[in-house]
Order: C-alpha cells, then structure tokens, then sequence
C-alpha cells in the first residue's frame, strides 16, 4: 500500500507539472502573440506617419515653388555664376601659387621636427601636427600656411570640378534647376519600429550578415539613421555653400574674408573680433569655413526642429520622433546633428542612443 501511494503522488505530481508547464507555455505563446500584434500596430502608425509627413512636405514645397519670371531670373543669374566662376578660380590659383612657398617652409620645420612623414597624406601630418601643437594650432605658425594652401586648393576644385557642372546642369534644365534660394521644408521622421530577426533576412537581405556576421537590426537601424541624417544636412549645406559663393546669388554675403582669405582671417580679424565667442556667429563677415559650417549646421537643425514641433502638435495622433531630436531648446548649442556630424568622440550608434 504505502509503494501504491507513492506511485499516485508522483503520478499526480507529474501531472500537475506537465499542467503548469502547458499553462505557462500558453502564457508565453499568448505574450508573444500580443507582442506582435503590438508590433504590428507600431508599424502601422509609423506608415500612417510617414506617409502624413511626406505629404505635408509636398504640400509645403509646392506653396513656394518658384514661378516662370523667378526662374527666368535664376536661369540669368546662372549665367552671371558661370562667368564670375572663371574669375574666383583666377583668384585661387594665384592664392595657391603665393601659399606655395610658404606651406614648403612649414613642412621643411615639420620634417626636421619629425612631424612630418612623407608617406602620410598632407590631411593625416596634418592631424598629427594638432595633437602634437594643441588645439587650433592650424591657425598658427608653422600650420597655418599649409592649412591656406589646403583651403584655397579646396575651393579652386570646387569651382573648377563641381560648381560647373551644377551650372551647366541649371542652364540646361530652366524648368527643373537645383534651386538654391529654395528653402527648406522638410521634418525629422521618427523611426521605423523594431522588426523582428526573423523578418530581417527577408527585409534587408543578408547585408548585415555580410557586414557584421549577424543580422544586427539595431546596428543597422542605427546605422541608416545616422546616414540619412548625414546625407540631408550635407545637402542642405552644400546648397547654401554655392549660393553663398556667387555674387550674382547672395550679394556681397560671397566675397565674405573667410571664404575669400582663408584661415589667415582667424588670428588677425576674427577672434579680435568675436572675443573669445568664436561660435556665436557674432562677425560673420570674417568667419573661416570650419566655424561657418557649424553655424550653419546648428540653424537648419534648429530651423527643421522647430517644423517638426509645430507639425507633430497640429497632429498629436501620429507618431512623434524620438526625444533626443525633438528637443528644440538645446538646438542653439549643442544640437545633436552637431556631434553627429563634427565630433568623433563617440561612435555613431552610440551617440545616436545618447539621451537628449
């Protein structure tokens, strides 16, 4: 009797394990059907989402798409362009030839120094130079004459490699020119929900795998944003460095000194200028690229900022973009394209998780 006991207690045991073992597999089935229903529900709103801004874009572009007289003017404005363009590259190349002497000076102090390898690039001593001088020391002896050789080199290729063909694009495409006095109307896009790694090999392919050797969904996510975000501020500022390299666009806002004379404008004009703000934008007439460019970087971050408040307010039932972009009261400082784009402090997938 007492081993026929025992055999029905384990029975009953067991039993009542394999019961709590079904129970608790229905919980987790019914979980992870309520997960992705959520999932789904997610990926409906970000469509629905997606599908509102770009639409309101549309909206927005064609109230201030240029008319026929606006772009009869454009189009002789381009003509004005290609001919001042002949002249800014006369200009480059003669600063080139002046910088010239002077750059090979500097680099001969550098090689006695050992500063200087001859089979690293100029833009690679270049950067082994500042760490070893400090911060901005590029402004200074024995830098700075390389650094301006450098600058009016960039700008004679740009005038002679990539403004051309912009042009030439503009003049024989009156109807559907680049427009660079058109303004900016786009948003900041939330992102696009998690998918589940099941679904990636099908989605993406296998490119993750290719890269990383797993199917990564977030490096890929995180990845993607950090490019799109790279390629739309890098548009926007290249329009606004070609309309502001032609007088025939902006007026005299193009023979501004820091663009015309290079980073020699730095010590001598500008921080006697600014004070020690060199970031605030206070003389504009004299700033070197590097500071403009990030001026500029942080206004369209603001400026795009403050249309997407305005637009995700007047419709509160769409999915709203992440905080750490949504956050229009940092922008004047510390904007987060800002260190996306200018510091290499932290890796991109890092700084795209930083808390705004």
């Amino acid at each position: 009797p007492a081993s026929a006991m025992g055999g029905r207690a384990s029975g009953e045991a067991a039993t009542d394990a394999s019961r709590a073992e079904a129970v608790a597999a229905a919980g987790m089935r019914e979980a992870e059907a309520a997960a992705e229903r959520l999932r789904e529900r997610q990926l409906e709103l970000w469509q629905e989402t997606i599908a509102a801004v770009e639409g309101h874009e549309r909206e927005q572009w064609e109230k201030i798409m240029p008319g026929c007289w606006r772009l009869t003017l454009y189009w002789i404005q381009m003509v004005g362009c290609s001919v001042e363009m002949f002249l800014r590259n006369g200009y480059h190349a003669v600063a080139c030839i002046l910088a010239l002497p002077f750059s090979l000076l500097a680099v001969g102090y550098l090689r006695r120094r050992q500063l200087w390898v001859d089979t690293l690039t100029a833009e690679e001593n270049l950067r082994k130079a500042v760490k070893t001088y400090g911060k901005e020391s590029q402004y200074h002896w024995p830098l700075l004459p390389i650094e301006q050789l450098s600058h009016h080199q960039l700008w004679f290729r740009m005038f002679f490699n990539y403004f051309p063909s912009l042009i030439w694009h503009n003049l024989t495409n009156p109807g559907h020119p680049l427009f660079a006095d058109g303004q900016d109307v786009s948003i900041y896009r939330p992102k696009k929900p998690k998918i589940p790694h099941r679904i990636v090999a099908t989605t993406f392919g296998d490119c993750c795998r290719e890269i990383c050797g797993v199917l990564c969904n977030d490096c890929c996510k995180a990845c993607c944003s950090v490019c799109d975000h790279w390629c739309e501020m890098v548009y926007t500022l290249g329009i606004r460095y070609f309309r502001s390299s032609f007088v025939c666009l902006s007026g005299y806002r193009a023979l501004q000194c820091g663009a015309l004379c290079g980073p020699c404008v730095r010590g001598c004009c500008y921080d006697p200028c600014v004070g020690g703000k060199t970031e605030q934008g206070l003389c504009r007439m004299c700033e070197v690229d590097e500071i403009r460019s990030r001026r500029w970087i942080r206004e369209a971050h603001d400026e795009k900022m403050k249309r997407t408040a305005k637009f995700f307010d007047a419709h509160p039932e769409l999915m709203r973009p992440d905080p750490e972009y949504f956050d229009v009261g940092r922008g004047s400082g510390e904007s987060l394209m800002a260190r996306l784009l200018l510091e290499e402090a932290a890796p991109p997938q890092e700084q795209m998780l930083k808390p705004g």
